[in-house]
């Protein structure tokens, strides 16, 4: 049997390995810089105040992406064990 409590500890520890990096190679950055970066740089219109000097070299941070997929694996990993395949409301028809 699958243990959500392991799985759900996976996901949070991958989070927070995210977040140390980001701040780490972009001091004073978090993971809203780091979203809100990535959204510029696709051209969605994003209404920032914050400095946006540095957009590009964080949003194109391959380490960073990697640590951000590696945390969405873990975190997807964790709601198909607890929710199944087609999700909450998927199960449901919504």
């Amino acid at each position: 049997m699958v243990n959500l409590g392991s799985l759900h500890g996976i996901a949070d520890h991958k989070r927070q390995e995210f977040e140390r990096l980001v701040a780490a190679k972009f001091p004073g950055r978090d993971h809203w810089h780091w979203t809100r970066a990535c959204a510029a740089i696709r051209g969605d219109n994003v209404r920032r105040n914050d400095d946006q000097s540095d957009d590009v070299a964080l949003a194109d941070d391959a380490e960073i992406r990697a640590a951000w997929e590696t945390y969405i694996d873990a975190l997807h990993a964790f709601y198909r064990a607890r929710d199944g395949e087609r999700g909450f409301l998927g199960e449901r028809g919504l």
